[in-house]
């Protein structure tokens, strides 16, 4: 915990020793800093004095202690690299909070960022901070492509209003659909979890990507079905028995679950499950938000053990009602994370596959290699490319074991890995 807060704070202006550290004007590349040691092997320094005690002569609360380090006391980032265990593995964790970081940033702001990036590029050098630069540059991009299509939206919607019903309001027109356009290859693996978005939804994103495809022709977009969110007006019904207009920013899962109220007044968690295309479980989760918020309620309590659960919109009778055992059901399983661990550690392996079998192919004698020989392969050749090879020889035998119970290596008796010959 005290590793991942000191990597949080990194860029947090905030934060104290170590956001100084990376601001210094005479901060040097990591390969030319210092890091304390404590090897053996070290000539001893009989100089060394110990830290003064904060209780020396002011007292253990009273006065105020200047501790003045020795020039050559070390680097305080060049030791938190060294705990991660490279500099790689550092940079390739820095990327994945920038990407939560810009895909939360709902203002494109990216000033700070590519503040904090030009700094980090001179302790790790230019080319070990490019995926995050360009990271940056896609939110950038992505502000002026959006300006431009809602700049198209608006004159085409305000063409057809003269034409067909000059007394619609213009805000009804307004463009809704805000994205961040990323380009894949370059950002940490995004949650890929599907979702079917309800008619009223799918229709902006519809018409929001056609205007991209003719704005970037020949580039179409993928839409990453569960990221971002969504900005609501319903009508709630609040203590004084009245109904009132609330703003909900919420999930677009829970917005697509909402919005199919309004096409009927009842659903079931089964139904909505084959409406949208997520778990039935998931869903149960997800509604409880609305249950919280007196959105809707359970219109048949007396089944909710046996799983098949009837949601309605909330009526005055549900003010006086308390009994409702999901009534206070909040929506606990909502991480708020875009970037996906397990699939960038899937997408990372998928890499060392196809290493692994090229090499057994081309390189092995008779086709077989021990496990020493592959972890140095993988070593060798996978540094230099997207995916950086940063496994111990126990996490690649376990990663060929994997392999082999999938049926695609063997290995004998002898440590010796092969190709499964079909």
């Amino acid at each position: 915990r005290g590793v991942i807060y000191k990597f949080k704070s990194l860029t947090d202006e905030e934060a104290g020793d170590l956001y100084e550290e990376l601001r210094k004007h005479d901060a040097r590349l990591l390969e030319e800093a210092q890091v304390d040691s404590d090897d053996e092997e070290d000539t001893p320094d009989f100089d060394w004095q110990p830290a003064p005690s904060i209780h020396k002569q002011h007292g253990a609360l009273g006065g105020r202690v200047t501790l003045n380090r020795k020039s050559g006391a070390g680097d305080i980032l060049a030791m938190l690299v060294s705990i991660y265990g490279s500099k790689e593995l550092f940079v390739n964790e820095y990327r994945v909070m920038l990407a939560d970081k810009l895909l939360a940033n709902l203002g494109y702001d990216t000033d700070k960022e590519v503040h904090n990036l030009e700094l980090l590029k001179l302790r790790f050098g230019e080319i070990s901070m490019r995926q995050c630069e360009i990271m940056i540059k896609d939110i950038d991009d992505s502000k002026r492509i959006i300006s431009n299509i809602h700049s198209t939206i608006r004159n085409k919607n305000e063409k057809s209003k003269t034409k067909t019903n000059p007394e619609k309001r213009a805000d009804d027109e307004e463009p809704v659909v805000d994205a961040a356009i990323v380009s894949h290859i370059f950002w940490p693996a995004l949650q890929k979890a599907t979702l079917n978005n309800h008619p009223r939804i799918q229709s902006k994103l519809d018409q929001f990507s056609m205007e991209y495809a003719k704005l970037k022709n020949p580039r179409r977009l993928a839409w990453f079905g569960q990221l971002g969110t969504v900005e609501l007006e319903l009508e709630v019904l609040e203590d004084d028995g009245q109904l009132h207009m609330r703003e909900f920013t919420c999930s677009p899962l829970h917005a697509t679950l909402i919005l199919h109220f309004e096409d009927k007044e009842t659903w079931t968690a089964a139904e909505l499950s084959e409406e949208t295309g997520v778990p039935e479980d998931a869903v149960r989760k997800r509604m409880g938000y609305w249950l919280s918020n007196r959105v809707v309620r359970v219109a048949n309590a007396s089944s909710i053990h046996s799983g098949d659960i009837t949601y309605e919109l909330a009526s005055t009778d549900d003010l006086a009602d308390s009994t409702d055992p999901l009534h206070h059901h909040a929506d606990e399983d909502e991480s708020g994370q875009a970037v996906s661990i397990g699939a960038q550690e899937a997408e990372a392996m998928e890499v060392y596959e196809s290493y692994i079998m090229g090499m057994l192919s081309n390189l092995g004698r008779d086709g077989q290699l021990p496990l020493d020989r592959i972890h140095n392969y993988l070593k060798m050749f996978v540094t230099g490319s997207d995916q950086n090879y940063d496994k111990s020889p126990q996490q690649l035998r376990a990663f060929l074991q994997k392999l082999c119970r999938e049926e695609k290596l063997e290995c004998g008796a002898d440590g010796m890995y092969k190709l499964v010959q079909k």
